[in-house]
Protein backbone atom coordinates (compact mmCIF):
# COMPACT_ATOMS: atom_id res chain seq x y z
CA UNK A 1 0.00 0.00 0.00
CA UNK A 2 1.18 3.40 -0.60
CA UNK A 3 0.78 6.26 1.65
CA UNK A 4 0.70 10.05 0.69
CA UNK A 5 2.09 12.48 3.01
CA UNK A 6 2.51 16.29 1.63
CA UNK A 7 5.13 17.89 3.79
CA UNK A 8 5.70 21.84 3.74
CA UNK A 9 8.96 23.26 5.98
CA UNK A 10 8.75 27.26 6.72
CA UNK A 11 12.53 27.59 7.39
CA UNK A 12 12.34 30.74 9.11
CA UNK A 13 9.26 29.98 11.58
CA UNK A 14 10.07 30.54 14.85
CA UNK A 15 13.44 32.25 14.58
CA UNK A 16 12.14 35.22 15.99
CA UNK A 17 10.97 33.80 19.48
CA UNK A 18 14.66 33.62 21.16
CA UNK A 19 15.27 37.23 20.41
CA UNK A 20 12.09 38.78 21.34
CA UNK A 21 10.29 39.71 18.13
CA UNK A 22 6.36 38.19 17.91
CA UNK A 23 6.74 36.27 14.94
CA UNK A 24 9.07 35.89 11.23
CA UNK A 25 6.15 37.76 9.06
CA UNK A 26 7.36 39.61 6.18
CA UNK A 27 10.53 41.59 7.11
CA UNK A 28 11.18 40.23 10.56
CA UNK A 29 13.47 37.11 9.23
CA UNK A 30 16.29 39.51 8.77
CA UNK A 31 15.62 41.12 11.61
CA UNK A 32 16.22 38.22 13.49
CA UNK A 33 18.83 36.80 11.61
CA UNK A 34 20.75 40.42 12.73
CA UNK A 35 20.20 39.80 16.43
CA UNK A 36 21.40 36.39 16.54
CA UNK A 37 18.69 34.33 15.68
CA UNK A 38 19.06 30.65 14.33
CA UNK A 39 16.54 28.46 12.40
CA UNK A 40 14.70 26.21 14.31
CA UNK A 41 12.14 24.76 11.92
CA UNK A 42 14.30 22.23 10.02
CA UNK A 43 15.60 20.21 13.26
CA UNK A 44 11.98 20.16 14.30
CA UNK A 45 10.95 18.56 11.00
CA UNK A 46 13.27 15.80 11.12
CA UNK A 47 12.28 15.11 14.79
CA UNK A 48 8.86 15.01 13.23
CA UNK A 49 9.81 12.83 10.57
CA UNK A 50 11.80 10.24 12.10
CA UNK A 51 8.61 8.95 13.70
CA UNK A 52 7.46 7.87 9.97
CA UNK A 53 10.49 6.12 9.40
CA UNK A 54 9.40 2.79 9.60
CA UNK A 55 7.22 3.40 6.15
CA UNK A 56 10.29 3.33 3.90
CA UNK A 57 9.62 3.00 0.53
CA UNK A 58 6.11 2.79 0.82
CA UNK A 59 5.55 6.51 1.99
CA UNK A 60 5.95 8.92 -0.93
CA UNK A 61 6.45 13.01 0.55
CA UNK A 62 5.00 14.98 -1.54
CA UNK A 63 7.31 17.98 -1.15
CA UNK A 64 8.83 21.14 -2.08
CA UNK A 65 12.36 21.50 -2.79
CA UNK A 66 15.33 22.10 -0.50
CA UNK A 67 14.73 23.28 3.04
CA UNK A 68 10.87 23.65 2.50
CA UNK A 69 10.81 20.19 2.71
CA UNK A 70 13.08 17.55 0.62
CA UNK A 71 16.22 18.25 2.74
CA UNK A 72 14.52 17.10 5.95
CA UNK A 73 12.55 14.06 4.09
CA UNK A 74 15.98 13.11 3.00
CA UNK A 75 17.82 13.15 5.92
CA UNK A 76 14.83 11.05 7.62
CA UNK A 77 15.50 8.32 5.12
CA UNK A 78 12.54 9.09 3.11
CA UNK A 79 12.30 9.46 -0.72
CA UNK A 80 10.91 13.29 -1.28
CA UNK A 81 8.75 13.90 -4.44
CA UNK A 82 9.92 17.23 -5.38
CA UNK A 83 6.87 19.49 -6.61
CA UNK A 84 7.75 22.94 -6.34
CA UNK A 85 11.45 24.59 -6.62
CA UNK A 86 12.83 26.48 -3.28
CA UNK A 87 13.54 30.12 -3.97
CA UNK A 88 16.89 31.57 -4.15
CA UNK A 89 16.26 33.63 -0.60
CA UNK A 90 14.40 34.16 2.58
CA UNK A 91 10.65 32.00 1.90
CA UNK A 92 7.90 34.06 1.97
CA UNK A 93 4.10 33.46 2.61
CA UNK A 94 3.99 33.20 -1.10
CA UNK A 95 6.00 30.22 -1.11
CA UNK A 96 4.25 28.27 1.36
CA UNK A 97 0.95 29.03 -0.79
CA UNK A 98 2.09 28.08 -4.18
CA UNK A 99 3.69 25.09 -2.35
CA UNK A 100 0.69 23.95 -0.74
CA UNK A 101 -1.60 24.40 -3.47
CA UNK A 102 1.02 22.10 -5.59
CA UNK A 103 0.61 19.53 -3.03
CA UNK A 104 -3.16 19.19 -2.11
CA UNK A 105 -3.59 19.23 -6.07
CA UNK A 106 -1.87 15.68 -5.71
CA UNK A 107 -4.01 14.28 -3.10
CA UNK A 108 -2.12 13.75 -0.45
CA UNK A 109 -3.49 11.49 2.65
CA UNK A 110 -2.66 14.21 5.04
CA UNK A 111 -0.45 17.37 4.63
CA UNK A 112 2.14 17.86 7.48
CA UNK A 113 3.55 21.49 7.98
CA UNK A 114 6.35 23.00 9.99
CA UNK A 115 5.98 26.47 10.92
CA UNK A 116 3.43 28.85 13.70
CA UNK A 117 -0.42 30.12 13.12
CA UNK A 118 1.16 32.69 9.98
CA UNK A 119 1.90 29.17 8.16
CA UNK A 120 -1.57 27.61 9.14
CA UNK A 121 -2.82 30.79 7.88
CA UNK A 122 -1.14 30.45 4.42
CA UNK A 123 -2.58 26.88 3.96
CA UNK A 124 -6.07 27.94 4.69
CA UNK A 125 -6.01 30.75 2.15
CA UNK A 126 -5.65 28.02 -0.65
CA UNK A 127 -6.80 24.26 0.56
CA UNK A 128 -9.01 25.17 3.19
CA UNK A 129 -10.63 21.66 4.44
CA UNK A 130 -9.75 19.93 1.41
CA UNK A 131 -7.20 17.74 2.70
CA UNK A 132 -6.46 17.38 6.15
CA UNK A 133 -3.51 19.14 7.92
CA UNK A 134 -1.43 18.59 10.94
CA UNK A 135 1.12 21.39 12.10
CA UNK A 136 4.84 20.48 13.79
CA UNK A 137 5.30 23.41 16.29
CA UNK A 138 8.06 25.47 15.00
CA UNK A 139 6.33 29.42 14.86
CA UNK A 140 6.51 32.00 17.76
CA UNK A 141 2.42 31.91 17.23
CA UNK A 142 1.17 28.85 18.03
CA UNK A 143 -2.51 29.47 18.75
CA UNK A 144 -4.34 27.17 16.01
CA UNK A 145 -5.28 24.38 16.91
CA UNK A 146 -4.15 21.81 14.18
CA UNK A 147 -0.72 21.86 16.25
CA UNK A 148 0.94 18.66 17.78
CA UNK A 149 2.19 19.41 21.19
CA UNK A 150 5.35 18.63 20.40
CA UNK A 151 7.78 17.79 16.84
CA UNK A 152 7.50 13.97 17.64
CA UNK A 153 3.99 14.12 18.72
CA UNK A 154 3.33 15.50 15.29
CA UNK A 155 5.33 12.29 13.45
CA UNK A 156 3.91 10.00 15.79
CA UNK A 157 0.10 11.09 15.13
CA UNK A 158 0.74 11.01 11.27
CA UNK A 159 2.13 7.61 10.86
CA UNK A 160 -1.29 6.82 13.15
CA UNK A 161 -3.59 8.48 10.85
CA UNK A 162 -1.56 6.87 7.81
CA UNK A 163 -2.04 3.78 9.18
CA UNK A 164 -5.77 4.18 10.14
CA UNK A 165 -8.80 2.02 8.67
CA UNK A 166 -10.76 4.68 8.88
CA UNK A 167 -9.17 8.15 8.87
CA UNK A 168 -12.52 10.05 8.83
CA UNK A 169 -13.47 8.96 11.96
CA UNK A 170 -9.79 10.44 13.77
CA UNK A 171 -10.69 13.87 11.85
CA UNK A 172 -11.96 16.87 13.54
CA UNK A 173 -12.32 20.23 12.89
CA UNK A 174 -9.88 22.42 14.35
CA UNK A 175 -10.05 26.72 14.61
CA UNK A 176 -7.05 28.87 12.78
CA UNK A 177 -6.04 31.74 14.48
CA UNK A 178 -3.69 34.64 14.74
CA UNK A 179 -2.92 37.55 16.04
CA UNK A 180 -3.31 41.20 13.81
CA UNK A 181 -0.42 41.62 11.32
CA UNK A 182 1.49 43.79 13.33
CA UNK A 183 1.33 41.85 16.56
CA UNK A 184 -0.61 45.02 18.90
CA UNK A 185 -3.55 43.50 18.74
CA UNK A 186 -5.65 41.91 22.19
CA UNK A 187 -4.56 38.81 23.67
CA UNK A 188 -7.46 36.43 22.14
CA UNK A 189 -6.32 35.67 18.79
CA UNK A 190 -9.34 36.18 15.54
CA UNK A 191 -10.25 33.09 14.24
CA UNK A 192 -9.60 33.29 10.69
CA UNK A 193 -11.46 29.42 9.62
CA UNK A 194 -11.31 25.77 10.38
CA UNK A 195 -9.68 23.50 8.87
CA UNK A 196 -9.53 19.54 9.40
CA UNK A 197 -7.10 17.72 11.61
CA UNK A 198 -6.10 14.27 13.07
CA UNK A 199 -7.71 14.41 16.76
CA UNK A 200 -5.68 12.36 19.22
CA UNK A 201 -5.90 13.44 22.94
CA UNK A 202 -3.60 15.47 24.44
CA UNK A 203 -1.47 15.14 21.27
CA UNK A 204 -3.24 17.88 19.66
CA UNK A 205 -3.80 20.61 22.26
CA UNK A 206 -7.08 22.76 21.66
CA UNK A 207 -7.19 26.67 20.52
CA UNK A 208 -6.13 29.12 22.80
CA UNK A 209 -8.86 30.10 25.17
CA UNK A 210 -9.12 33.64 27.07
CA UNK A 211 -10.54 33.33 31.28
CA UNK A 212 -14.01 34.21 32.03
CA UNK A 213 -13.88 37.44 33.72
CA UNK A 214 -15.38 35.79 36.98
CA UNK A 215 -12.03 34.75 37.69
CA UNK A 216 -10.37 37.69 38.36
CA UNK A 217 -10.49 38.40 41.98
CA UNK A 218 -8.96 35.04 42.67
CA UNK A 219 -6.31 35.62 40.11
CA UNK A 220 -5.45 39.18 41.70
CA UNK A 221 -4.77 37.54 44.48
CA UNK A 222 -2.48 34.99 43.28
CA UNK A 223 -0.62 37.63 40.78
CA UNK A 224 -0.22 39.53 43.76
CA UNK A 225 1.28 36.67 46.00
CA UNK A 226 3.84 35.90 43.72
CA UNK A 227 4.86 39.61 43.04
CA UNK A 228 5.56 40.06 47.01
CA UNK A 229 8.46 37.29 46.12
CA UNK A 230 10.14 39.68 43.40
CA UNK A 231 11.17 42.43 46.19
CA UNK A 232 14.49 40.91 46.33
CA UNK A 233 18.03 40.67 44.70
CA UNK A 234 17.19 38.53 42.14
CA UNK A 235 16.23 38.74 38.56
CA UNK A 236 12.25 37.96 37.79
CA UNK A 237 11.87 37.05 34.48
CA UNK A 238 8.01 37.68 33.74
CA UNK A 239 6.97 36.46 30.58
CA UNK A 240 4.13 37.29 27.90
CA UNK A 241 0.79 37.02 28.03
CA UNK A 242 -2.54 38.87 29.52
CA UNK A 243 -2.14 37.09 33.41
CA UNK A 244 1.67 38.03 33.27
CA UNK A 245 0.82 41.76 31.73
CA UNK A 246 -1.61 41.71 35.02
CA UNK A 247 1.66 41.19 37.26
CA UNK A 248 3.52 43.56 35.72
CA UNK A 249 1.10 46.43 36.06
CA UNK A 250 0.96 45.59 39.91
CA UNK A 251 4.87 45.63 40.17
CA UNK A 252 4.33 49.40 38.61
CA UNK A 253 4.60 49.11 35.15
CA UNK A 254 2.43 48.62 31.88
CA UNK A 255 4.99 45.42 30.50
CA UNK A 256 5.11 44.29 27.19
CA UNK A 257 1.75 41.91 26.07
CA UNK A 258 3.98 39.62 24.61
CA UNK A 259 7.30 40.15 25.67
CA UNK A 260 9.72 39.05 28.04
CA UNK A 261 10.00 42.13 31.18
CA UNK A 262 12.58 41.82 34.14
CA UNK A 263 11.98 42.99 37.27
CA UNK A 264 14.76 43.14 40.30
CA UNK A 265 14.29 45.24 43.83
CA UNK A 266 10.49 45.43 42.87
CA UNK A 267 11.26 48.04 39.69
CA UNK A 268 11.21 46.85 36.35
CA UNK A 269 15.07 46.80 35.07
CA UNK A 270 14.30 45.61 31.06
CA UNK A 271 11.51 45.21 28.84
CA UNK A 272 10.98 42.75 25.85
CA UNK A 273 14.16 40.99 26.03
CA UNK A 274 15.67 37.84 24.16
CA UNK A 275 17.34 35.02 25.08
CA UNK A 276 20.90 37.27 24.71
CA UNK A 277 19.85 40.08 26.64
CA UNK A 278 18.64 38.04 29.37
CA UNK A 279 22.17 35.76 29.98
CA UNK A 280 23.47 38.60 30.01
CA UNK A 281 21.36 39.72 32.99
CA UNK A 282 21.66 36.72 34.68
CA UNK A 283 25.21 36.87 34.19
CA UNK A 284 25.71 40.13 35.59
CA UNK A 285 23.60 39.79 38.95
CA UNK A 286 23.51 36.03 39.36
CA UNK A 287 20.29 34.03 40.67
CA UNK A 288 16.94 34.80 38.99
CA UNK A 289 13.66 33.33 38.53
CA UNK A 290 11.03 32.97 35.88
CA UNK A 291 7.48 34.08 36.24
CA UNK A 292 5.00 32.02 33.99
CA UNK A 293 1.25 31.66 33.44
CA UNK A 294 -0.29 28.79 31.17
CA UNK A 295 -1.78 29.14 27.66
CA UNK A 296 -5.67 28.66 28.05
CA UNK A 297 -6.93 25.76 26.52
CA UNK A 298 -3.71 24.34 25.81
CA UNK A 299 -1.46 24.43 28.88
CA UNK A 300 2.25 25.30 27.36
CA UNK A 301 4.14 26.61 30.03
CA UNK A 302 7.37 27.01 27.50
CA UNK A 303 7.73 26.75 23.84
CA UNK A 304 4.51 28.76 22.94
CA UNK A 305 4.98 32.91 22.43
CA UNK A 306 7.78 32.75 25.13
CA UNK A 307 10.67 30.80 23.23
CA UNK A 308 13.60 33.63 25.04
CA UNK A 309 12.86 31.56 27.95
CA UNK A 310 14.65 29.47 26.14
CA UNK A 311 16.55 25.67 27.49
CA UNK A 312 19.46 27.90 28.18
CA UNK A 313 17.52 30.34 30.37
CA UNK A 314 15.21 27.64 32.09
CA UNK A 315 18.58 25.82 32.20
CA UNK A 316 20.42 28.98 34.10
CA UNK A 317 17.84 29.72 36.56
CA UNK A 318 16.81 26.01 37.49
CA UNK A 319 13.74 23.94 37.67
CA UNK A 320 13.32 25.38 41.45
CA UNK A 321 13.36 28.93 40.78
CA UNK A 322 10.26 28.72 38.08
CA UNK A 323 7.02 30.28 39.51
CA UNK A 324 3.83 29.79 37.95
CA UNK A 325 0.36 31.66 38.48
CA UNK A 326 -3.10 30.34 36.75
CA UNK A 327 -6.86 30.73 38.01
CA UNK A 328 -8.15 26.80 39.09
CA UNK A 329 -10.84 27.05 36.31
CA UNK A 330 -8.23 27.93 33.75
CA UNK A 331 -6.45 24.44 34.66
CA UNK A 332 -9.47 22.24 35.22
CA UNK A 333 -10.41 23.31 31.81
CA UNK A 334 -7.74 22.16 30.33
CA UNK A 335 -8.61 19.15 27.48
CA UNK A 336 -5.50 16.54 28.74
CA UNK A 337 -5.98 18.00 32.73
CA UNK A 338 -1.63 18.59 32.50
CA UNK A 339 0.69 21.16 31.70
CA UNK A 340 2.95 20.61 29.03
CA UNK A 341 6.67 21.61 27.95
CA UNK A 342 8.23 22.16 24.46
CA UNK A 343 11.53 24.00 24.94
CA UNK A 344 13.40 21.82 22.37
CA UNK A 345 15.45 20.43 24.42
CA UNK A 346 14.17 16.78 24.70
CA UNK A 347 16.33 16.29 28.07
CA UNK A 348 15.58 19.50 29.75
CA UNK A 349 11.63 19.05 28.95
CA UNK A 350 12.67 15.44 30.87
CA UNK A 351 13.73 17.45 33.99
CA UNK A 352 10.52 19.54 33.75
CA UNK A 353 8.26 16.46 33.94
CA UNK A 354 6.64 15.28 36.78
CA UNK A 355 4.39 17.95 38.87
CA UNK A 356 4.79 21.59 39.46
CA UNK A 357 2.88 23.89 41.88
CA UNK A 358 0.81 26.55 40.56
CA UNK A 359 -0.52 29.32 42.52
CA UNK A 360 -4.65 29.78 42.11
CA UNK A 361 -5.04 32.44 44.73
CA UNK A 362 -3.77 34.21 47.08
CA UNK A 363 -3.92 31.09 49.19
CA UNK A 364 -3.98 27.73 47.06
CA UNK A 365 -1.75 26.13 45.23
CA UNK A 366 -2.52 23.25 43.14
CA UNK A 367 0.52 20.66 42.31
CA UNK A 368 0.16 19.80 38.60
CA UNK A 369 1.33 17.49 36.12
CA UNK A 370 3.67 18.26 33.59
CA UNK A 371 4.03 16.30 30.33
CA UNK A 372 6.56 15.69 27.60
CA UNK A 373 6.36 13.22 26.36
CA UNK A 374 5.25 12.15 22.06
CA UNK A 375 2.61 9.41 23.80
CA UNK A 376 2.05 12.21 26.58
CA UNK A 377 3.09 10.14 29.61
CA UNK A 378 3.52 11.70 32.85
CA UNK A 379 6.56 11.05 34.55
Amino acid sequence: MEYRLGLIVNPIAGMGGSVGLKGTDGELAAVARKLGATPVASERARKALSELSGFGDSLSVLTCAGEMGADAASFAGLEPRVLVTAADRDTIAADTRAGAKAIADSDPDLLLFVGGDGTARDLLEVIDRRVPVLGVPSGVKMHSAVFAATARAAGEIAARFLRARDRQSLLGDAEILDRDVNGTGEASPRIYGIMRTPRSGFLVPGAKASSPVSEQAALDAAIARVVARMDDSRISLLGPGSTMQLAKRQVGFKGTLLGVDAVRHGSCLATDIGEREILQLLGRHGRGRIVVSVVGGQGFLFGRGNQQLSARVIRRVGKASIDIVSSLEKLTALPSGCLLVDTGDEALDGELSGHLPVVVSGTRTAMMPVRCTSTGSTS
